[in-house]
Protein backbone atom coordinates (compact mmCIF):
# COMPACT_ATOMS: atom_id res chain seq x y z
CA UNK A 1 0.00 0.00 0.00
CA UNK A 2 1.33 3.43 -0.90
CA UNK A 3 1.05 6.60 1.13
CA UNK A 4 -1.92 8.94 0.56
CA UNK A 5 -1.35 11.73 -1.92
CA UNK A 6 -3.39 14.64 -3.17
CA UNK A 7 -3.25 15.03 -6.91
CA UNK A 8 -5.67 16.35 -9.50
CA UNK A 9 -6.24 14.75 -12.89
CA UNK A 10 -8.50 15.68 -15.80
CA UNK A 11 -12.16 15.18 -14.92
CA UNK A 12 -13.68 11.76 -15.55
CA UNK A 13 -17.41 11.23 -15.85
CA UNK A 14 -19.42 10.83 -12.67
CA UNK A 15 -22.50 9.45 -14.40
CA UNK A 16 -23.33 9.09 -18.03
CA UNK A 17 -21.24 9.52 -21.13
CA UNK A 18 -18.89 6.65 -21.65
CA UNK A 19 -15.24 7.56 -22.14
CA UNK A 20 -14.19 3.95 -22.74
CA UNK A 21 -15.95 0.84 -23.93
CA UNK A 22 -16.37 -1.44 -20.91
CA UNK A 23 -17.35 -4.99 -21.74
CA UNK A 24 -17.09 -6.60 -18.32
CA UNK A 25 -16.11 -6.01 -14.70
CA UNK A 26 -12.45 -6.95 -15.25
CA UNK A 27 -12.18 -4.28 -17.96
CA UNK A 28 -13.04 -1.56 -15.44
CA UNK A 29 -9.82 -2.18 -13.56
CA UNK A 30 -7.66 -3.22 -16.50
CA UNK A 31 -8.30 -0.02 -18.43
CA UNK A 32 -7.90 2.31 -15.44
CA UNK A 33 -4.72 0.54 -14.32
CA UNK A 34 -3.26 0.94 -17.81
CA UNK A 35 -4.24 4.62 -18.00
CA UNK A 36 -3.28 5.78 -14.47
CA UNK A 37 -1.25 3.05 -12.73
CA UNK A 38 0.13 5.33 -10.00
CA UNK A 39 -3.16 7.02 -9.12
CA UNK A 40 -4.90 6.03 -5.89
CA UNK A 41 -7.71 3.59 -6.58
CA UNK A 42 -8.61 2.94 -2.93
CA UNK A 43 -8.03 5.12 0.12
CA UNK A 44 -8.21 3.55 3.59
CA UNK A 45 -6.98 4.44 7.06
CA UNK A 46 -3.95 2.24 6.38
CA UNK A 47 -3.04 4.17 3.23
CA UNK A 48 -3.71 4.16 -0.50
CA UNK A 49 -3.82 1.28 -2.95
CA UNK A 50 -2.79 2.42 -6.41
CA UNK A 51 -4.38 1.10 -9.58
CA UNK A 52 -1.20 -0.85 -10.33
CA UNK A 53 -1.28 -2.45 -6.87
CA UNK A 54 -4.98 -3.31 -7.08
CA UNK A 55 -4.44 -4.79 -10.52
CA UNK A 56 -1.46 -6.90 -9.39
CA UNK A 57 -3.04 -8.15 -6.15
CA UNK A 58 -6.24 -9.17 -7.95
CA UNK A 59 -4.09 -10.97 -10.56
CA UNK A 60 -2.32 -12.88 -7.81
CA UNK A 61 -5.60 -13.77 -6.15
CA UNK A 62 -7.09 -14.95 -9.45
CA UNK A 63 -4.12 -17.23 -10.16
CA UNK A 64 -4.12 -18.57 -6.60
CA UNK A 65 -7.82 -19.41 -6.90
CA UNK A 66 -7.28 -21.05 -10.29
CA UNK A 67 -4.70 -23.32 -8.64
CA UNK A 68 -7.42 -24.32 -6.16
CA UNK A 69 -9.69 -25.37 -9.02
CA UNK A 70 -11.80 -22.23 -9.33
CA UNK A 71 -12.96 -21.73 -12.91
CA UNK A 72 -15.54 -20.04 -15.11
CA UNK A 73 -18.91 -19.73 -13.38
CA UNK A 74 -17.66 -20.81 -9.93
CA UNK A 75 -18.62 -18.61 -7.00
CA UNK A 76 -16.32 -16.71 -4.66
CA UNK A 77 -18.29 -15.65 -1.56
CA UNK A 78 -17.31 -12.48 0.31
CA UNK A 79 -18.40 -11.71 3.88
CA UNK A 80 -16.48 -8.52 4.54
CA UNK A 81 -16.66 -4.83 5.29
CA UNK A 82 -15.73 -2.29 2.60
CA UNK A 83 -11.97 -2.63 2.18
CA UNK A 84 -9.26 -3.46 -0.35
CA UNK A 85 -9.81 -7.20 0.18
CA UNK A 86 -13.41 -6.88 -0.99
CA UNK A 87 -12.46 -5.06 -4.18
CA UNK A 88 -9.53 -7.40 -4.90
CA UNK A 89 -11.85 -10.40 -4.66
CA UNK A 90 -14.45 -8.87 -6.99
CA UNK A 91 -11.82 -8.21 -9.66
CA UNK A 92 -10.02 -11.52 -9.09
CA UNK A 93 -13.28 -13.35 -9.75
CA UNK A 94 -13.87 -11.30 -12.91
CA UNK A 95 -10.40 -12.04 -14.26
CA UNK A 96 -11.14 -15.77 -13.94
CA UNK A 97 -14.69 -15.68 -15.24
CA UNK A 98 -15.83 -16.65 -11.76
CA UNK A 99 -18.73 -14.98 -9.91
CA UNK A 100 -18.25 -12.76 -6.87
CA UNK A 101 -21.01 -13.37 -4.31
CA UNK A 102 -21.02 -10.69 -1.59
CA UNK A 103 -23.06 -11.52 1.52
CA UNK A 104 -24.50 -9.17 4.13
CA UNK A 105 -22.15 -9.03 7.11
CA UNK A 106 -25.04 -8.10 9.41
CA UNK A 107 -26.79 -11.44 8.96
CA UNK A 108 -26.62 -14.12 11.61
CA UNK A 109 -24.37 -17.17 11.23
CA UNK A 110 -27.42 -19.32 10.45
CA UNK A 111 -28.60 -16.95 7.71
CA UNK A 112 -25.14 -16.74 6.15
CA UNK A 113 -24.84 -20.52 6.08
CA UNK A 114 -28.18 -20.73 4.23
CA UNK A 115 -27.04 -18.24 1.62
CA UNK A 116 -23.76 -20.08 1.14
CA UNK A 117 -25.71 -23.28 0.59
CA UNK A 118 -27.64 -21.44 -2.14
CA UNK A 119 -24.57 -19.94 -3.83
CA UNK A 120 -22.41 -23.08 -3.43
CA UNK A 121 -19.10 -21.18 -3.51
CA UNK A 122 -15.69 -22.77 -3.91
CA UNK A 123 -13.99 -19.95 -1.99
CA UNK A 124 -15.22 -18.07 1.07
CA UNK A 125 -13.48 -14.93 2.34
CA UNK A 126 -14.46 -13.83 5.85
CA UNK A 127 -13.30 -10.40 7.02
CA UNK A 128 -11.85 -9.80 10.46
CA UNK A 129 -15.10 -8.23 11.65
CA UNK A 130 -17.20 -11.26 10.63
CA UNK A 131 -15.25 -14.19 12.08
CA UNK A 132 -18.10 -15.15 14.42
CA UNK A 133 -20.36 -15.69 11.39
CA UNK A 134 -18.02 -18.23 9.77
CA UNK A 135 -19.93 -21.49 9.15
CA UNK A 136 -18.63 -24.63 10.86
CA UNK A 137 -16.19 -26.74 8.90
CA UNK A 138 -18.05 -29.06 6.55
CA UNK A 139 -21.31 -27.10 6.75
CA UNK A 140 -20.93 -25.91 3.12
CA UNK A 141 -19.75 -28.94 1.08
CA UNK A 142 -18.86 -26.91 -2.02
CA UNK A 143 -16.08 -24.96 -0.28
CA UNK A 144 -12.49 -25.70 -1.27
CA UNK A 145 -11.07 -23.10 1.09
CA UNK A 146 -12.18 -20.53 3.70
CA UNK A 147 -9.90 -17.51 3.94
CA UNK A 148 -9.28 -14.78 6.50
CA UNK A 149 -7.30 -11.63 5.70
CA UNK A 150 -4.13 -13.27 7.04
CA UNK A 151 -4.51 -16.55 5.16
CA UNK A 152 -5.52 -14.68 2.01
CA UNK A 153 -2.37 -12.54 2.14
CA UNK A 154 -0.29 -15.69 2.62
CA UNK A 155 -2.04 -17.44 -0.27
CA UNK A 156 -1.47 -14.70 -2.84
CA UNK A 157 2.04 -13.69 -1.72
CA UNK A 158 3.80 -16.18 -4.00
CA UNK A 159 1.14 -16.45 -6.72
CA UNK A 160 1.78 -15.42 -10.32
CA UNK A 161 1.14 -11.68 -10.83
CA UNK A 162 0.22 -12.10 -14.52
CA UNK A 163 -3.36 -11.29 -15.51
CA UNK A 164 -5.15 -14.59 -16.36
CA UNK A 165 -6.69 -12.68 -19.24
CA UNK A 166 -10.24 -14.06 -19.20
CA UNK A 167 -12.65 -11.88 -21.18
CA UNK A 168 -16.22 -12.48 -20.08
CA UNK A 169 -19.05 -12.00 -22.56
CA UNK A 170 -21.82 -9.53 -21.81
CA UNK A 171 -24.25 -12.33 -20.92
CA UNK A 172 -22.02 -14.07 -18.38
CA UNK A 173 -22.91 -13.58 -14.73
CA UNK A 174 -20.38 -11.34 -12.99
CA UNK A 175 -21.92 -10.71 -9.57
CA UNK A 176 -24.39 -12.65 -7.44
CA UNK A 177 -26.14 -10.41 -4.92
CA UNK A 178 -28.87 -11.33 -2.45
CA UNK A 179 -32.06 -9.56 -1.44
CA UNK A 180 -33.98 -10.16 1.75
CA UNK A 181 -36.66 -12.83 1.32
CA UNK A 182 -40.26 -12.43 2.40
CA UNK A 183 -40.24 -16.05 3.56
CA UNK A 184 -37.63 -18.78 3.42
CA UNK A 185 -34.31 -18.19 1.71
CA UNK A 186 -33.45 -14.74 0.29
CA UNK A 187 -33.33 -14.63 -3.48
CA UNK A 188 -30.03 -14.69 -5.34
CA UNK A 189 -29.88 -11.97 -8.00
CA UNK A 190 -27.27 -12.52 -10.73
CA UNK A 191 -26.06 -9.46 -12.63
CA UNK A 192 -24.17 -9.91 -15.88
CA UNK A 193 -21.77 -7.69 -17.79
CA UNK A 194 -24.55 -6.10 -19.82
CA UNK A 195 -26.57 -5.24 -16.70
CA UNK A 196 -23.63 -3.61 -14.96
CA UNK A 197 -22.19 -1.90 -18.02
CA UNK A 198 -25.55 -0.32 -18.87
CA UNK A 199 -26.03 0.75 -15.26
CA UNK A 200 -22.58 2.30 -14.97
CA UNK A 201 -22.28 3.88 -18.42
CA UNK A 202 -25.56 3.65 -20.27
CA UNK A 203 -27.24 6.79 -18.97
CA UNK A 204 -27.75 9.74 -21.25
CA UNK A 205 -27.39 12.09 -18.29
CA UNK A 206 -24.20 14.14 -18.12
CA UNK A 207 -23.08 14.95 -14.60
CA UNK A 208 -19.44 15.89 -14.66
CA UNK A 209 -17.08 16.06 -11.73
CA UNK A 210 -14.56 18.86 -12.13
CA UNK A 211 -11.04 17.72 -11.30
CA UNK A 212 -10.03 14.33 -9.97
CA UNK A 213 -13.00 12.31 -8.73
CA UNK A 214 -12.95 11.23 -5.08
CA UNK A 215 -16.03 9.17 -4.35
CA UNK A 216 -17.55 8.19 -1.03
CA UNK A 217 -20.38 5.71 -0.61
CA UNK A 218 -20.76 4.91 3.10
CA UNK A 219 -22.99 2.02 2.04
CA UNK A 220 -21.91 -1.63 2.30
CA UNK A 221 -20.64 -3.08 -0.97
CA UNK A 222 -22.85 -6.15 -0.52
CA UNK A 223 -25.66 -3.74 -1.52
CA UNK A 224 -26.09 -2.88 -5.17
CA UNK A 225 -25.86 0.87 -4.50
CA UNK A 226 -22.52 0.56 -2.75
CA UNK A 227 -21.10 -1.94 -5.23
CA UNK A 228 -22.09 -0.05 -8.38
CA UNK A 229 -20.78 3.18 -6.86
CA UNK A 230 -17.45 1.46 -6.21
CA UNK A 231 -17.25 -0.13 -9.66
CA UNK A 232 -18.20 3.12 -11.35
CA UNK A 233 -15.44 5.00 -9.56
CA UNK A 234 -12.83 2.39 -10.53
CA UNK A 235 -14.04 2.37 -14.13
CA UNK A 236 -13.57 6.12 -14.35
CA UNK A 237 -10.13 6.19 -12.77
CA UNK A 238 -11.26 7.97 -9.60
CA UNK A 239 -10.31 7.42 -5.98
CA UNK A 240 -12.69 5.35 -3.86
CA UNK A 241 -12.72 6.49 -0.23
CA UNK A 242 -13.13 3.45 2.03
CA UNK A 243 -12.93 5.25 5.35
CA UNK A 244 -16.27 4.65 7.06
CA UNK A 245 -17.74 7.45 9.23
CA UNK A 246 -18.82 6.73 12.80
CA UNK A 247 -21.58 9.34 12.75
CA UNK A 248 -22.72 12.61 11.13
CA UNK A 249 -19.83 14.66 12.57
CA UNK A 250 -17.27 12.14 11.40
CA UNK A 251 -18.94 12.02 7.98
CA UNK A 252 -18.65 15.78 7.72
CA UNK A 253 -14.97 15.58 8.69
CA UNK A 254 -14.22 12.96 6.04
CA UNK A 255 -16.13 14.76 3.30
CA UNK A 256 -14.16 17.94 3.92
CA UNK A 257 -10.70 16.60 4.84
CA UNK A 258 -10.66 14.07 1.99
CA UNK A 259 -12.00 16.63 -0.50
CA UNK A 260 -14.79 14.27 -1.60
CA UNK A 261 -16.32 15.29 -4.92
CA UNK A 262 -19.38 13.00 -4.95
CA UNK A 263 -21.09 10.99 -2.27
CA UNK A 264 -24.09 8.69 -1.86
CA UNK A 265 -26.36 8.28 1.17
CA UNK A 266 -29.91 8.11 2.48
CA UNK A 267 -31.99 11.31 2.95
CA UNK A 268 -31.78 11.13 6.76
CA UNK A 269 -27.99 11.23 6.50
CA UNK A 270 -28.08 14.43 4.44
CA UNK A 271 -30.60 15.92 6.86
CA UNK A 272 -28.35 15.13 9.84
CA UNK A 273 -25.42 16.80 8.07
CA UNK A 274 -27.38 20.01 7.52
CA UNK A 275 -28.39 20.09 11.19
CA UNK A 276 -24.81 20.15 12.46
CA UNK A 277 -24.07 23.69 13.73
CA UNK A 278 -20.49 23.53 12.41
CA UNK A 279 -21.69 22.62 8.90
CA UNK A 280 -22.76 26.20 8.10
CA UNK A 281 -19.28 27.65 8.20
CA UNK A 282 -17.41 24.68 6.74
CA UNK A 283 -15.56 24.54 3.42
CA UNK A 284 -17.74 22.41 1.14
CA UNK A 285 -16.17 23.67 -2.07
CA UNK A 286 -14.97 20.22 -3.24
CA UNK A 287 -18.36 18.49 -2.85
CA UNK A 288 -20.15 18.66 -6.18
CA UNK A 289 -22.87 15.98 -6.06
CA UNK A 290 -24.72 14.14 -3.29
CA UNK A 291 -26.82 11.22 -4.50
CA UNK A 292 -29.57 9.74 -2.39
CA UNK A 293 -32.35 7.19 -2.60
CA UNK A 294 -34.81 5.14 -0.59
CA UNK A 295 -37.26 8.02 -0.04
CA UNK A 296 -38.07 11.48 -1.38
CA UNK A 297 -36.33 14.41 0.32
CA UNK A 298 -38.58 17.01 1.98
CA UNK A 299 -38.36 20.47 0.44
CA UNK A 300 -36.91 22.09 3.61
CA UNK A 301 -34.09 19.52 3.64
CA UNK A 302 -33.41 20.11 -0.08
CA UNK A 303 -33.24 23.85 0.56
CA UNK A 304 -30.93 23.39 3.55
CA UNK A 305 -28.65 20.98 1.67
CA UNK A 306 -28.27 23.32 -1.30
CA UNK A 307 -27.64 26.34 0.94
CA UNK A 308 -25.29 24.69 3.47
CA UNK A 309 -23.52 21.99 1.47
CA UNK A 310 -23.63 23.98 -1.75
CA UNK A 311 -23.76 20.84 -3.92
CA UNK A 312 -26.15 19.46 -6.49
CA UNK A 313 -28.62 16.77 -5.37
CA UNK A 314 -29.46 13.68 -7.41
CA UNK A 315 -32.03 11.08 -6.41
CA UNK A 316 -32.17 7.57 -7.85
CA UNK A 317 -34.75 4.80 -7.65
CA UNK A 318 -33.94 1.21 -8.38
CA UNK A 319 -33.57 -2.29 -6.99
CA UNK A 320 -30.89 -4.96 -6.88
CA UNK A 321 -32.77 -6.62 -9.75
CA UNK A 322 -32.31 -3.48 -11.86
CA UNK A 323 -28.57 -3.02 -11.15
CA UNK A 324 -29.39 0.08 -9.06
CA UNK A 325 -31.07 3.20 -10.46
CA UNK A 326 -33.62 3.13 -13.28
CA UNK A 327 -35.07 6.59 -12.63
CA UNK A 328 -33.27 9.79 -11.63
CA UNK A 329 -34.46 13.08 -10.20
CA UNK A 330 -31.92 15.46 -11.72
CA UNK A 331 -30.34 18.50 -10.02
CA UNK A 332 -32.60 20.92 -11.90
CA UNK A 333 -35.65 19.03 -10.59
CA UNK A 334 -34.56 19.93 -7.05
CA UNK A 335 -35.04 23.63 -7.86
CA UNK A 336 -38.68 23.55 -8.93
CA UNK A 337 -40.30 26.37 -10.82
CA UNK A 338 -43.59 27.67 -9.43
CA UNK A 339 -46.29 25.07 -9.94
CA UNK A 340 -43.81 22.18 -10.25
CA UNK A 341 -43.16 21.57 -6.55
CA UNK A 342 -45.04 18.27 -6.73
CA UNK A 343 -42.32 16.63 -8.83
CA UNK A 344 -39.74 17.08 -6.09
CA UNK A 345 -41.70 14.37 -4.30
CA UNK A 346 -41.14 11.96 -7.19
CA UNK A 347 -38.19 9.64 -7.80
CA UNK A 348 -37.56 11.21 -11.19
CA UNK A 349 -37.91 10.03 -14.77
CA UNK A 350 -36.61 6.87 -16.45
CA UNK A 351 -33.00 6.83 -17.56
CA UNK A 352 -32.07 6.29 -21.18
CA UNK A 353 -32.98 2.76 -22.28
CA UNK A 354 -35.41 2.22 -19.38
CA UNK A 355 -39.13 1.63 -19.87
CA UNK A 356 -41.53 1.97 -16.93
CA UNK A 357 -45.23 1.26 -16.76
CA UNK A 358 -47.80 0.99 -13.99
CA UNK A 359 -50.03 -2.08 -13.99
CA UNK A 360 -52.98 -3.33 -12.00
CA UNK A 361 -51.46 -6.01 -9.70
CA UNK A 362 -54.53 -8.21 -10.11
CA UNK A 363 -55.11 -8.01 -13.87
CA UNK A 364 -51.54 -7.13 -14.89
CA UNK A 365 -53.01 -4.62 -17.34
CA UNK A 366 -51.47 -1.16 -17.67
CA UNK A 367 -53.39 1.60 -15.87
CA UNK A 368 -53.99 5.17 -16.97
CA UNK A 369 -51.59 8.04 -16.29
CA UNK A 370 -51.90 9.15 -12.66
CA UNK A 371 -53.50 5.94 -11.44
CA UNK A 372 -51.76 3.79 -8.84
CA UNK A 373 -50.57 0.27 -9.40
CA UNK A 374 -47.43 -1.84 -9.44
CA UNK A 375 -44.24 -0.46 -10.98
CA UNK A 376 -42.91 -2.58 -13.87
CA UNK A 377 -39.51 -2.06 -15.49
CA UNK A 378 -37.97 -3.22 -18.75
CA UNK A 379 -34.31 -2.52 -19.53
CA UNK A 380 -30.97 -4.15 -20.21
CA UNK A 381 -30.21 -3.15 -16.61
CA UNK A 382 -32.62 -5.82 -15.33
CA UNK A 383 -31.28 -9.18 -14.13
CA UNK A 384 -31.99 -12.15 -16.42
CA UNK A 385 -33.77 -13.83 -13.49
CA UNK A 386 -33.38 -15.11 -9.96
CA UNK A 387 -30.73 -17.70 -9.09
CA UNK A 388 -32.31 -21.18 -9.36
CA UNK A 389 -35.83 -19.86 -8.64
CA UNK A 390 -37.95 -20.81 -11.68
CA UNK A 391 -41.29 -20.33 -9.91
CA UNK A 392 -40.30 -16.86 -8.70
CA UNK A 393 -39.05 -16.02 -12.19
CA UNK A 394 -42.39 -16.91 -13.73
CA UNK A 395 -44.14 -14.58 -11.28
CA UNK A 396 -41.75 -11.66 -11.56
CA UNK A 397 -40.70 -11.66 -15.22
CA UNK A 398 -42.91 -11.71 -18.30
CA UNK A 399 -42.02 -13.39 -21.59
CA UNK A 400 -41.32 -9.99 -23.11
CA UNK A 401 -38.92 -9.18 -20.22
CA UNK A 402 -40.97 -6.85 -18.06
CA UNK A 403 -39.98 -7.08 -14.38
CA UNK A 404 -42.65 -6.68 -11.69
CA UNK A 405 -40.93 -4.73 -8.90
CA UNK A 406 -43.52 -5.22 -6.18
CA UNK A 407 -43.43 -1.47 -5.51
CA UNK A 408 -46.57 0.62 -5.71
CA UNK A 409 -46.46 3.78 -7.77
CA UNK A 410 -47.91 6.10 -10.38
CA UNK A 411 -46.59 8.15 -13.30
CA UNK A 412 -47.60 11.69 -14.22
CA UNK A 413 -48.04 13.26 -17.66
CA UNK A 414 -44.34 14.16 -17.91
CA UNK A 415 -43.14 10.68 -16.99
CA UNK A 416 -42.14 11.34 -13.38
CA UNK A 417 -42.51 8.28 -11.17
CA UNK A 418 -44.09 8.53 -7.71
CA UNK A 419 -43.81 5.71 -5.18
CA UNK A 420 -46.78 5.02 -2.92
CA UNK A 421 -47.76 2.05 -0.82
CA UNK A 422 -45.24 -0.77 -0.80
CA UNK A 423 -46.92 -3.75 -2.33
CA UNK A 424 -44.44 -6.06 -0.64
CA UNK A 425 -44.82 -4.29 2.74
CA UNK A 426 -41.10 -3.69 2.76
CA UNK A 427 -39.54 -1.61 5.54
CA UNK A 428 -36.48 0.44 4.55
CA UNK A 429 -34.21 0.92 7.55
CA UNK A 430 -31.11 2.84 6.56
CA UNK A 431 -29.75 1.03 3.51
CA UNK A 432 -31.35 -2.27 4.55
CA UNK A 433 -34.60 -3.79 3.30
CA UNK A 434 -36.65 -5.64 5.91
CA UNK A 435 -39.64 -7.80 5.04
CA UNK A 436 -42.22 -8.00 7.85
CA UNK A 437 -43.24 -11.57 6.95
CA UNK A 438 -39.75 -12.83 7.75
CA UNK A 439 -39.65 -11.04 11.11
CA UNK A 440 -43.19 -12.16 11.95
CA UNK A 441 -42.26 -15.76 11.19
CA UNK A 442 -39.40 -15.60 13.69
CA UNK A 443 -41.32 -13.82 16.47
CA UNK A 444 -44.21 -16.27 16.17
CA UNK A 445 -41.76 -18.95 17.30
CA UNK A 446 -41.43 -17.34 20.74
CA UNK A 447 -43.35 -19.36 23.37
CA UNK A 448 -45.16 -16.29 24.71
CA UNK A 449 -46.44 -15.08 21.30
CA UNK A 450 -49.80 -16.04 19.82
CA UNK A 451 -49.97 -13.56 16.90
CA UNK A 452 -47.78 -10.75 15.64
CA UNK A 453 -47.80 -8.02 13.02
CA UNK A 454 -44.69 -6.02 12.10
CA UNK A 455 -44.89 -2.55 10.60
CA UNK A 456 -42.43 0.26 9.94
CA UNK A 457 -42.35 3.29 12.21
CA UNK A 458 -40.43 6.55 11.69
CA UNK A 459 -36.84 6.51 12.91
CA UNK A 460 -34.80 9.73 13.33
CA UNK A 461 -31.62 7.79 12.55
CA UNK A 462 -32.63 5.13 9.98
CA UNK A 463 -35.71 6.53 8.28
CA UNK A 464 -37.81 3.54 9.36
CA UNK A 465 -37.48 0.78 11.93
CA UNK A 466 -39.47 -2.43 12.49
CA UNK A 467 -42.11 -2.34 15.22
CA UNK A 468 -44.11 -5.34 16.48
CA UNK A 469 -47.69 -5.55 17.69
CA UNK A 470 -48.12 -8.82 19.58
CA UNK A 471 -51.06 -10.80 20.89
CA UNK A 472 -49.68 -12.76 23.88
CA UNK A 473 -50.28 -16.47 24.24
CA UNK A 474 -52.99 -17.10 26.88
CA UNK A 475 -51.60 -17.56 30.36
CA UNK A 476 -48.31 -15.77 29.63
CA UNK A 477 -46.93 -12.38 30.63
CA UNK A 478 -44.38 -11.58 27.93
CA UNK A 479 -41.60 -9.06 28.37
CA UNK A 480 -40.89 -6.77 25.40
CA UNK A 481 -37.14 -6.44 25.98
CA UNK A 482 -36.78 -10.20 26.35
CA UNK A 483 -38.62 -10.85 23.07
CA UNK A 484 -36.49 -8.27 21.23
CA UNK A 485 -33.28 -9.83 22.58
CA UNK A 486 -34.56 -13.31 21.67
CA UNK A 487 -35.41 -12.19 18.14
CA UNK A 488 -31.93 -10.73 17.69
CA UNK A 489 -30.50 -14.18 18.36
CA UNK A 490 -32.49 -15.59 15.44
CA UNK A 491 -32.02 -12.89 12.80
CA UNK A 492 -29.89 -9.81 12.11
CA UNK A 493 -30.28 -6.99 14.65
CA UNK A 494 -31.60 -4.50 12.09
CA UNK A 495 -34.50 -6.84 11.30
CA UNK A 496 -35.56 -7.18 14.95
CA UNK A 497 -38.23 -4.81 16.29
CA UNK A 498 -37.07 -1.69 18.12
CA UNK A 499 -40.24 -1.70 20.16
CA UNK A 500 -43.28 -3.84 20.98
CA UNK A 501 -46.89 -3.16 21.92
CA UNK A 502 -49.06 -5.93 23.37
CA UNK A 503 -52.73 -6.07 22.39
CA UNK A 504 -55.69 -8.38 22.78
CA UNK A 505 -56.52 -8.61 19.09
CA UNK A 506 -55.13 -7.61 15.68
CA UNK A 507 -57.42 -5.80 13.20
CA UNK A 508 -58.72 -8.02 10.40
CA UNK A 509 -61.30 -7.74 7.63
CA UNK A 510 -64.34 -10.06 7.40
CA UNK A 511 -62.22 -12.57 5.46
CA UNK A 512 -59.65 -12.70 8.25
CA UNK A 513 -56.97 -10.76 6.40
CA UNK A 514 -54.72 -8.68 8.63
CA UNK A 515 -55.26 -4.92 8.09
CA UNK A 516 -51.81 -3.43 8.34
CA UNK A 517 -53.02 -0.07 7.09
CA UNK A 518 -55.15 0.15 10.24
CA UNK A 519 -52.11 -0.64 12.37
CA UNK A 520 -50.07 2.01 10.56
CA UNK A 521 -52.77 4.57 11.33
CA UNK A 522 -53.01 3.45 14.96
CA UNK A 523 -49.26 3.70 15.52
CA UNK A 524 -48.58 6.68 13.26
CA UNK A 525 -47.32 8.74 16.22
CA UNK A 526 -44.89 6.10 17.50
CA UNK A 527 -41.24 6.82 16.79
CA UNK A 528 -38.21 4.59 17.12
CA UNK A 529 -35.84 5.43 19.99
CA UNK A 530 -32.83 7.54 19.02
Amino acid sequence: MSNPHDRELPAPMFEGAQEREVANVASLLRQSAAATPDEAALREESGDTTYAELDERSNRAANAFAALGVGVGDRIAIVSANNHYFMELVFAAAKLGAIAAPINTRLSAVEIEKLLSTAEPKVLFVGAEATEQTPPEGAVPSLAVTLTPQSYDELIATADATDPGYEASADETAILLFSSGTTGLPKGIPLNGRNLSTSLYGSGDRLKVEGHQISMAPVPFFHVTGLTSALGTIGKGGTLLLKMPTGPKDLMRLLIEEKVTNAVGVPTLIQMLTQLPEAKGADWSHLQYFGYGGAPMPLPVIKAAREILGCELVQGYGLTETSAAVTVLMPEDHVPAPGREKQVGSVGRPLEGVEIKIVDPATREEVAVGERGEVWVRSSRVTPGYWNRPEENSRSFTDDRWFATGDGGSVDEEGYLYLHDRIKDMIVTGAENVYPAEVESVITGHPDVSEVAVIGIPSPKWGESPYAIIVPRPGTTPDADEIIAWTREQIAHYKAPVGITFTDVLPRNPNGKLLKRVLRDQYADVQAPQ
